[in-house]
């Protein structure tokens, strides 16, 4: 059964958090000064990292894309059938994932890598990568694709084939990294390179 993750930090992190709050109890039980605000530097830092907001989804127009990402737009490629918008997301940029638009999860495959810096062109392929295929009732494909970067945990996604998601709602984690959007040619774009995207809340573009 998947399990809408609307805690507000997200539990693909309560491990990291469980971890970091044990140590900062036991330094702080031996009086290890030094050793207790380094465990609540990192308890601090992962809270951040994790942190799950509630977001509003704007009422946009029947056949509306939203960014499943927060991020900034690094490129946007013109394809032989359509474009490909490339989103980098930082370690300060919240780390859940959201659905584009209503749509069902077409296809789902998970690719176990490396965590190298996606500005190596080799990090496309070695890296660690998830590639979701959302399909709506027009039969419309919104292929997303997350590529791990030098990050600090896998990337999480609860989504499973088949499943029914709405605009906006949650599917996965991911703490740094780049996000490739792929949309048919009958997409209209709304973004240029160089905006920043809220995952939920930003306007892509339209389908028809």
């Amino acid at each position: 059964m998947i399990m809408n993750d609307t805690f507000i930090v997200s539990k693909a992190g309560h491990k990291h958090i469980a971890v970091a709050a044990a140590f900062f109890i036991i330094f702080t039980l031996f009086g290890w000064g030094f050793f207790k605000l380094l465990s609540f530097l990192a308890l601090a830092f992962f809270i951040f990292i994790y942190r799950n907001p509630e977001r509003e989804i704007p009422y946009f127009q029947n056949g509306s894309l939203i960014s499943p990402v927060d991020g900034k737009v690094v490129a946007i490629n013109t394809l032989d059938n359509g474009y490909e918008v490339v989103i980098h997301s930082s370690l300060f940029d919240t780390s859940v994932l959201r659905a584009p638009f209503f749509s069902k999860v077409k296809s789902l495959q998970l690719r176990n890598g490396a965590r190298l810096s996606t500005d190596i062109r080799k990090a496309m392929l070695l890296n660690e990568k998830v590639e979701i295929a959302f399909e709506d009732a027009k039969n419309n494909v919104i292929l997303v694709t997350h590529v791990l970067d030098n990050s600090i945990d896998d990337i999480t996604v609860d989504a499973h084939i088949d499943q029914d998601l709405q605009q906006g709602k949650r599917y996965g984690v991911m703490t740094k990294g780049k996000t490739l959007v792929t949309f048919p040619a009958s997409c209209r774009l709304s973004l240029h390179v160089g905006d920043q995207l809220r995952a939920g809340e930003t306007l892509l573009g339209y389908i028809s």
